[in-house]
């Protein structure tokens, strides 16, 4: 499966016009580094499905360090719901605001953990479809551990919504990170999550993605996502492209 879904990525590249030698790429599943530096990210983003498009573009991220262990990054931008009934409207995308704390370091045979609370604000347009229309708090838990040039991650996550007709979603899953050079990571992971009540109505996806230091403060990424089974809704199909500039 991993040399299916990095075939798709290398083969997608030049279609897009873009140089495979110019690329990095962010996973569903995050790290269990928090940021080192200042960063800005500019995030251009796809989703796909039967009934609908959406995109981001672009979406805004400004991320920064409190200490070695923790660090923060708030998001926002504008985006677009494309669909044949209503065609295209836009809006602001909501606004969200996380942080990374590696409250275990990795030592010796044991891995290192982080905890990513993530707020999501009911801020953006929901008359467009691209704002939720609901804040969520999401808490995904992560443990990472490197194996020579491999790295291996596992996460698990509940989101609540803070609206009475949201339904809590849980999930899993796990990321494998290959660096063929220092410059390189290619990887992909699987994830699946489903109502906190109804196990049955589960989403499983994957996403492979490609990630190059372009500079020594410039980060290029490209991903390719799709849905394996998903049993509350349509399988989606999604793509994602980031800059990221440290100062």
């Amino acid at each position: 499966m991993l040399f299916f879904w990095l075939r798709i990525v290398c083969c997608s590249l030049p279609l897009l016009g873009i140089s495979p030698s110019t690329l990095a790429g962010p996973w569903e599943i995050g790290s269990t580094n928090p940021s080192k530096t200042k960063k800005i990210k500019i995030e251009f983003t796809r989703k796909h499905t039967d009934s609908k498009d959406t995109y981001g573009f672009p979406i805004l991220k400004f991320a920064a360090p409190f200490s070695d262990d923790l660090s923060f990054e708030a998001a926002a931008g504008y985006g677009a719901v494309d669909t044949p009934q209503r065609g295209s409207r836009g809006g602001a995308k909501d606004i969200t605001a996380k942080l990374m704390w590696r409250f275990i370091g990795k030592s010796g045979n044991r891995p290192a953990f982080l905890l990513e609370p993530k707020f999501s604000f009911d801020t953006g347009d929901t008359a467009s479809g691209v704002g939720a229309g609901v804040t969520t708090l999401k808490m995904p838990l992560r443990a990472g551990k490197q194996f020579g040039k491999v790295r291996l991650t596992a996460e698990v996550f509940h989101t609540h919504g803070f609206k009475h007709a949201y339904t809590d979603i849980v999930g899993y899953g796990g990321l494998i990170e290959y660096s063929p050079h220092e410059r390189w990571i290619v990887g992909i992971d699987l994830l699946n999550d489903h109502p906190l009540h109804d196990g049955g109505a589960h989403h499983l996806r994957s996403n492979a993605a490609v990630k190059l230091k372009a500079t020594s403060r410039i980060e290029l990424q490209a991903l390719v996502g799709r849905s394996v089974e998903n049993r509350r809704g349509e399988s989606a199909t999604n793509v994602k492209f980031v800059a990221s500039f440290k100062f």
